[in-house]
């Protein structure tokens, strides 16, 4: 099954909460209020909000009115650098390894051990593709906004 680590799925939240205090014209955010808001775990949640500030998404500043704040807009930031900045390199399947994953190809000792006579290993490359493609053009304001994303993938395998 895909599905979303908790770590992205909190992640996300935190960045929609960003988002909507950005939209409203607010200031920076406590990671204290957005874990009472949403009832994260507050340790798990700094640790995440700080991989976000390290990649440059999100913006910290310190003191009594301090906090986090998206660092740009939500239609500059793309769900593929927010799934990077949490969980690093996006992979579906281990055939994809000796695609470029964030501009850095995979070392040959990564590889699938079947993959030279596989028969679906051309068909998940280009799933794999299509899905980094997809997640390259969805922005955080498609999910704030509540778009239909669905539309936008359409796998020809």
């Amino acid at each position: 099954m895909l599905s979303l680590t908790r770590k992205a799925d909190y992640g996300l939240v935190a960045l929609a909460y960003l988002g909507q205090q950005r939209a409203q014209g607010g200031g920076a955010t406590s990671a204290r209020e957005i874990a009472e808001r949403f009832g994260l775990p507050l340790p798990f949640l700094m640790n995440l909000l700080k991989d976000l500030v390290q990649s440059g998404i999100i913006t910290s500043t310190r003191g009594p009115h301090g906090g986090y704040a998206l660092a740009t807009e939500p239609g500059d930031i793309t769900l593929m650098q927010v799934l990077q900045a949490i969980e690093g390199p996006v992979q579906f399947a281990r055939c994809a390894d000796t695609l470029p994953v964030m501009g850095k190809q995979c070392q040959p000792d990564q590889a699938c051990p079947i993959a030279e006579v596989c028969p679906i290993r051309e068909p998940i490359r280009r799933l794999h593709e299509r899905i980094s493609d997809f997640l390259d053009q969805v922005t955080l304001e498609d999910l704030f906004e509540q778009r239909e994303c669905a539309s936008m993938l359409q796998i020809q395998v």
